[in-house]
């Protein structure tokens, strides 16, 4: 994609991969649960408090997006281009008293947002599923106040393992890169995110990894087997992965599962938060 936040109307629409479906609401909200205390800690860094003014990017399930409202005492924008999540925040805010914030139904880039108005932008895995992510960033930054910050938790995926390795594991982890980029999407970019704060013109002042690990039963281990079994055969699509060598991994996958010595690592997650410089 090129790099530009003039990007075309194909390489700025994309399909959310896994969908809206109750199923997927149902995995979010458990993912929620096991992640929340980490954003929750970084907004406790960055101070968010009440009077800011807040935007989040992707709330999904909306835990995160109703503790920014109470953090701020008062509505937080959102864009949140599922009608389904969207339509469920709307009956969310409406419970809490702190008035209704906007919420833009649309692709990032399509969404007609404020220009330095934010004290803080916010999203989590929400990067991973964007082609063209200097065009999205470059737009981002355009809505901070000077001195307003852009917060962003998303994956560096090269440290998931599953131990005892099984011999699938390496076409599995290229699967999972060929599922993303075939909308343009990268599941390491929070890798990438520090350098291309600094092309928008954001100084970089944290990078914070969180790693999660866990035997059979934990949280983390049904976190991860709920995802990654539930696209398995999706996953077969993309070579070298294979539905024979999606069957193979799922049983392996399920016998490490009766072990108790074996061991999950997941994926990092970044905390990478830039700045937008004073004037």
């Amino acid at each position: 994609m090129t790099p530009s936040h003039r990007a075309s109307g194909a390489e700025r629409r994309y399909r959310y991969l896994l969908g809206d479906s109750r199923r997927e609401a149902a995995r979010l909200r458990a993912q929620a649960r096991l992640w929340d205390p980490t954003a929750t800690a970084l907004f406790d860094r960055l101070g968010a408090r009440r009077g800011w003014n807040i935007l989040e990017i992707g709330p999904g399930q909306g835990s995160l997006h109703l503790e920014l409202r109470r953090r701020v005492r008062g509505p937080v924008d959102a864009v949140e281009r599922s009608h389904a999540f969207a339509t469920r925040l709307r009956v969310q805010c409406a419970r809490d008293g702190w008035g209704p914030g906007r919420i833009w139904e649309s692709d990032l880039l399509d969404a007609p947002l404020p220009r330095g108005r934010y004290d803080l932008v916010f999203m989590r895995w929400v990067f991973l599923f964007l082609p063209d992510p200097e065009a999205h960033l470059r737009k981002l930054a355009g809505t901070l106040k000077p001195g307003g910050f852009l917060a962003i938790e998303d994956y560096h995926r090269e440290t998931f393992a599953l131990i005892p390795r099984p011999s699938e594991w390496e076409d599995l982890l290229a699967a999972d890169r060929a599922f993303y980029a075939s909308q343009g999407g990268d599941v390491s970019v929070g890798g990438r995110l520090p350098d291309l704060y600094r092309k928008v013109g954001l100084q970089v002042v944290e990078i914070v990894p969180t790693i999660k690990v866990g035997r059979p039963g934990s949280p983390v281990w049904r976190w991860l087997s709920a995802y990654f079994l539930g696209v398995m055969d999706r996953y077969a699509d993309c070579p070298p992965f294979t539905k024979a060598k999606a069957a193979r991994l799922r049983r392996r996958w399920l016998a490490a599962a009766r072990e108790k010595t074996s061991l999950m690592i997941a994926p990092a997650v970044l905390d990478v938060v830039g700045r937008k410089p004073r004037r």
